[in-house]
């Protein structure tokens, strides 16, 4: 499925267990979710964990089976891609961080305050400043600072994407736009309402803008058609005839797109 493909019935969960998988220096939260309502076992990496979802009708020895076919999967993906896993592991705070996003690579410097709030401000063209309140956990490891970035260019870069949403919306669907939105989520690239809210992931700021442009455009065929028939496809083929590659390359390079600073120093 692409993008955003949704079931008409959710599974409905069951039974969850949880635990750990650990590669390296780096501690994987697992969740295995028994589902009723669901017909084969799914993996998926999330922010906060790793997800195994089971159908609630197979035997036992069938579910610890697909528990490790799922488990292989994950090993087999760091040990070919490790970069997938980095957001899991745990760092101790650092004075100074850099990040790149739209071809401008950024310095984050790193202060501490007793104040209620954290912080993030421009210090110069390509230098940020973060307070952090040492009173939040989070503050420790640097986790926060990941969510302060998204908080902060989803500021910075929503009136640029409002301009593409519109420009694209002009070009191929002149449907009503109401409102248009960035937000830090890692369940979905996008989503439309019928009133014309196009939400979009923040972390499609960190993918190349075609990449970008194809979500918008699969958001904005939505006006037109609210599933996925072969109606909707027509809708997203006639304005980006080559949308399958872009949808490959979110498949392949999307758990990449993290708001994730490398330490300086």
């Amino acid at each position: 499925m692409s993008f955003l493909a949704t079931m008409a019935r959710r599974p409905k969960k069951i039974q969850e267990t949880r635990d750990q998988l650990v590669f390296g220096d780096i501690t994987v939260p697992v969740r295995l979710i028994v589902e009723r309502g669901r017909s084969n076992a799914r993996a998926s990496l999330t922010q906060k964990a790793f997800i195994i979802r089971i159908p609630a009708h197979v035997s036992e020895t069938e579910r610890t089976k697909m528990t490790r076919d799922m488990v292989k999967w994950a090993k087999d993906l760091y040990a070919k891609k490790p970069a997938a896993f980095a957001h899991y592991r745990k760092a101790e705070l650092a004075n100074n961080y850099t990040f790149e996003i739209r071809g401008t690579r950024y310095q984050i410097d790193v202060e501490t305050h007793g104040l209620k709030s954290h912080r993030i401000s421009r210090i110069a063209d390509d230098r940020l400043e973060v307070q952090l309140n040492i009173d939040d956990a989070r503050a420790e490891s640097g986790e926060i600072i990941a969510k302060l970035l998204a908080k902060y260019f989803a500021g910075i870069y929503l009136p640029e994407v409002t301009r593409r949403v519109h420009e694209l919306n002009a070009a191929h669907f002149q449907r009503p736009i109401n409102h248009v939105k960035l937000s830090d989520t890692y369940s979905r690239w996008g989503s439309c309402s019928h009133k014309g809210n196009i939400n979009l992931a923040t972390r499609l700021l960190l993918a190349p803008p075609e990449v970008l442009d194809a979500v918008i455009i699969h958001e904005l065929a939505h006006l037109v058609e609210q599933n996925h028939s072969a109606r909707f496809w027509a809708q997203v083929e006639r304005a980006l005839p080559d949308y399958k590659v872009y949808d490959a390359w979110l498949k392949k390079h999307g758990k990449e797109l993290l708001f994730i600073p490398e330490p300086l120093g």
